[in-house]
């Protein structure tokens, strides 16, 4: 049995008991606080005593402990009296004494719950308890051993063994919550009782954890002010704060309940339940309400779950990135271990970290394309359901409840667009006819009905006017015929172009920037790109800055200042018309200083699809999805280029859609290809070879298509593929990937390459030198057999002698500046290898050459015993966000380095090199890059491992023997 996760369901137990014991004393006008983890040191035996209730006087009414049993456990009653004699012994003095247990009861426990609730005198309790337990001397000792005020105090202690599950204590609490906040007509029931209780129980365990102890008095007045929170604010809640069992962002919590929706999810997860993964599927087309129905069950049930997980499965990028998020928030080793990992690796490490928790999880996939795309994601047991959101009714949604989403019920309609138009009860009253046509013409589709309120409140049109508003819907919904998605209501379309149409009034010819014009731009700039973590000023500069002509040497996104155009501005004008929503913010990067630099935003898929619809035949889409193309491309080669995964990864899932558009509307160019190239080289550098090698050939396909004459992108592109088809032989045969390209295509690759590089050593001198260098390197380390690797040796003296009859560049300067590092290594040299490594840094170098940089400069510190150093370079290079964590390749040769000399020094006695050899063999993701490495690789990792930890198990057996 897990010991950890006993003791945690123990403690869940005990503050369960507590809260409920607080909410049910909240309006008793006699009760001051209640004492988490009892009273203060110094009042008696603190530790028989969990908490206790203290009246408006101080004196304590009850006193209780709490003893939780694994499900099934018993209490004998002779424990049972153990422990009540325990806390009249040594507790504080109290009116009463509570033993609180979830056991059942054992040998005499249902006897002496009874024989304690009779009533009797006390001497008549003691004779009853020494004739009960009679066949357990030491109780009778301890009977006998109590004074007058002891037999007393005994008197009035009282047992309960409570049959009641976690789950059904949960339910009971909110329909207490329930009950507290309906009396004072803040309603709770059709709201966010969960999530309330959920909150309510970290503050109690907030206030257990304080060592001090100033928090340990919970207030009935402090408990009134948590639990009337208004109900904008608690509805707002989930998304704005987290509790420590949230990863991803919850949409908001819809404030109008939809039964038909939130009922059978409710009916899918009993409380309680099994220790299997229940699953449930809610299907419906784009702005039906899917997601909120998920959102509203997690705001309902949120205290049933130690973890929710909230994934973004619309690209494979997006979902990847999700689980990231639930690793870091799951905790342990989980977080650092998923940030370079391939999607299958992450997926044994959730099915894993999730299997770990002590109590149920929830993830909720939401956008999901296929069931099959999400099914390696969910663990097949375990304690935990899954909802998954699709609009994809052809899908088999596997087993578990599934729910077709529908248009509103007119009620639900009706509210919806009270709410909106902040229409009081009275208005409503009058204008409930007027609000009936407007829902019904509106389809009671939650999207439109959104989308025509807003319409309404922004152009300050009254009930009076909705007759005015449905007329021009109903023109406009002719016109927009042909742009409606099959099944959505005609007046979606119509609905949104209305909001559109609006916006392009309020244009002001000859300003510029006009901030009107610029908010469109930019949310026709969305359509094309995901739909959630849209970087906010990726729209803003594909709307008003162009890519030509910009410093080549600057590779990161273009970001516009707030002189120029406040980008709040813009947002505003969108959200007027509930157009955009605000996301997660993004993932930090290497000096980012711009105010709101982070900011990202959502937007519904079907306003996306109807923008595009919208602008297919635009004389000018060519012109802007090029010009978005070349920021996606900035945003994607900027953090690429200085390693930051976390920030890669959110662009990549935009790249990939722009992509997908570009294939579909027919507009391959240059910029398109170069995107390619750099998407393929991030994933690459994440260990995924045949996603890069398709997207490598795509660029090439794109660049013929768009008869490009881009001789330098062809050529990088044959370079790359040549590389992955190298070194895939450097791995073993059970990880090497299986790629299109074969030895003989990589072979071609390289003489096109040393082609292309002579023909440019005079005209291009930096890059044939760079060409050549590269080439030659690659060959110098490849393992390829047979006869393919005569071929290549001929290559590398070809490309050695055209390095020589060209000058020297700075970059090959610097990777002459990183050989004589590695020649110092070689030769143990370690200050000098030092010195050589920190001239590259201070250059401020970035990408591989940084990588390959801090990897040697470890290795020198290591040799020269300054373990201090070498640590707070791993420790950078681990957790850092900005670190260049994607260079595995350096990454591999670090740890298998280090570990070697680590060990050395540690049997030469130098016991520094255990600390140092602790990071290195404790690097995220070790077995998925003792995975990637070479055979060698595989052997001396492995076994740097084992020695460190013999070396751990040798001085704890040491310190044991001491003891």
């Amino acid at each position: 049995m897990d010991g950890g996760r006993v003791a945690a369901r123990g403690f869940q137990y005990q503050y369960l008991r507590t809260l409920e014991q607080l909410v049910a004393v909240i309006d008793d006008p006699d009760v001051a606080s209640v004492r988490v983890e009892g009273p203060p040191v110094g009042e008696g035996a603190v530790d028989q005593v969990d908490f206790d209730v203290v009246e408006t006087d101080g004196a304590v009414r009850t006193a209780v402990q709490v003893k939780s049993r694994a499900a099934g456990g018993s209490m004998s009653g002779a424990m049972a009296l153990g422990i009540l004699i325990q806390m009249v012994q040594g507790g504080p003095p109290a009116d009463r004494y509570l033993l609180l247990t979830n056991a059942r009861p054992g040998a005499k426990g249902d006897r002496l719950e009874h024989a304690l609730s009779a009533g009797a005198e006390p001497q008549a309790l003691r004779e009853a308890l020494m004739d009960l337990f009679r066949d357990a001397p030491q109780r009778r000792e301890q009977l006998k051993g109590l004074d007058g005020a002891g037999v007393a105090r005994l008197a009035q202690c009282r047992l309960e063994y409570d049959a009641r599950d976690d789950e059904e204590i949960r339910e009971e609490l909110r329909n207490r919550l329930r009950a507290v906040r309906n009396r004072s007509r803040q309603g709770l029931g059709d709201q966010s009782a969960g999530l309330l209780s959920g909150y309510l129980m970290s503050e109690v365990l907030d206030r257990a954890a304080d060592v001090t102890g100033d928090r340990a008095v919970f207030s009935v007045a402090e408990l009134r002010s948590l639990v009337l929170v208004d109900t904008e604010t608690l509805t707002r809640s989930l998304g704005a704060h987290d509790w420590g069992l949230l990863a991803g962002r919850i949409p908001d919590i819809p404030d109008v309940r939809r039964p038909a929706l939130i009922d059978p999810l409710l009916d899918a997860f009993p409380l309680g339940g099994k220790n299997a993964t229940r699953r449930a599927t809610l299907v419906g087309p784009s702005g039906i309400g899917k997601s909120s129905a998920a959102a509203l069950y997690v705001s309902e049930r949120a205290d049933a779950y130690d973890f929710i997980g909230w994934i973004d499965c619309e690209t494979g990028s997006s979902t990847l990135a999700s689980f990231q998020r639930v690793l870091a928030v799951i905790g342990s080793d989980s977080a650092a271990r998923s940030q370079q990992v391939r999607a299958d690796e992450a997926q044994h490490e959730v099915q894993r970290a999730l299997g770990h928790l002590p109590g149920r999880w929830l993830l909720i996939f939401d956008n999901v394309g296929t069931a099959r795309d999400v099914e390696p994601w969910i663990p097949r047991a375990g304690r935990g359901d899954a909802i998954l959101t699709t609009l994809n009714a052809a899908t088999n949604p596997g087993p578990g409840q599934v729910v077709q989403v529908s248009a509103m019920e007119r009620g639900e309609s009706v509210r919806l667009l009270a709410r909106r138009l902040n229409l009081s009860e009275t208005e409503v009253a009058l204008g409930a006819l007027a609000l009936d046509r407007l829902a019904g013409e509106l389809g009671d589709w939650p999207l439109a009905l959104e989308l025509g309120a807003c319409y309404l409140y922004s152009c300050g049109l009254g009930l009076d006017q909705v007759d005015h508003y449905l007329s021009a819907l109903k023109v406009r919904s002719f016109a927009d015929e042909d742009s409606v998605p099959p099944g959505y209501p005609q007046t979606l379309a119509a609905a949104l172009n209305m909001c559109i149409d609006s916006l392009q009034e309020r244009v002001q010819p000859g300003v510029v920037p006009d901030v009107v014009e610029v908010a469109l731009q930019m949310f026709y700039a969305a359509a094309y790109l995901a739909s959630q973590q849209i970087p906010a000023h990726l729209l803003l500069a594909a709307a008003i800055a162009t890519t030509e002509g910009l410093d080549p040497d600057h590779h990161g996104p273009v970001l516009v200042s707030p002189e120029t155009l406040n980008i709040g501005e813009a947002l505003r004008e969108l959200s007027r018309f509930s157009l955009i929503k605000n996301d997660l913010p993004l993932p930090p990067t290497y000096g980012q200083t711009l105010p709101g630099g982070d900011r990202s935003l959502t937007i519904n898929t079907v306003s996306q699809e109807l923008m595009r619809e919208r602008l297919n035949r635009h004389p000018a889409l060519p012109t802007a999805i090029d010009q978005l193309v070349g920021h996606v491309e900035r945003w994607l080669s900027g953090p690429l280029q200085l390693g930051e995964l976390e920030r890669v990864r959110v662009v990549q899932s935009h790249a990939e859609m722009l992509l997908s558009h570009i294939d579909h509307l027919e507009l391959p160019g240059e910029r398109a290809a170069l995107m390619c190239g750099n998407l393929a080289a991030s994933y690459y550098l994440q260990g995924d070879m045949a996603r890069a090698e398709q997207l490598y050939e795509q660029e090439l396909n794109f660049l013929e298509r768009a008869g490009s004459p881009n001789d330098a992108l062809v050529v990088q592109t044959r370079f790359a593929l040549a590389a992955m088809a190298i070194q895939a032989y450097e791995l073993g045969p059970d990880s090497r990937p299986s790629l299109e390209t074969t030895v003989d295509g990589a072979v071609a690759h390289l003489e096109f390459v040393l082609h292309q590089a002579r023909s440019w050593a005079v005209e291009y001198p930096k890059a044939a030198k760079k060409l050549a260098l590269d080439s030659a390197l690659l060959i110098r380390n490849s393992a390829i057999p047979g006869e393919a690797s005569q071929r290549l040796f001929l290559l590398r003296e070809a490309f050695t002698d055209l390095q020589s009859r060209i000058e020297p560049t700075s970059y090959s300067a610097n990777q002459q500046t990183l050989a004589k590092a590695e020649e110092s290594l070689q030769n143990d040299l370690y200050a000098e290898a030092e010195s050589h490594c920190r001239e590259l840094l201070d250059q401020g170098i970035s990408g591989p050459l940084e990588a390959e940089a801090r990897r040697r400069l470890v290795e020198a510190l290591a040799g020269q015993s300054k373990w201090a150093e070498a640590i707070a370079e791993v420790d950078y290079w681990r957790h850092d966000p900005v670190a260049p964590r994607l260079y595995r390749h350096a990454i591999i040769d670090l740890i298998r380095n280090v570990s070697v000399r680590c060990a050395t020094a540690f049997g030469e006695g130098d016991s520094g090199a255990l600390v140092l050899l602790d990071r290195t063999v404790d690097w995220p993701d070790l077995d998925e890059f003792i995975a990637m490495g070479s055979d060698a690789d595989q052997h001396v990792i492995t076994r740097a491992r084992s020695l460190r930890d013999l070396i751990h198990k040798a001085l704890e057996d040491r310190r044991a023997n001491r003891a």
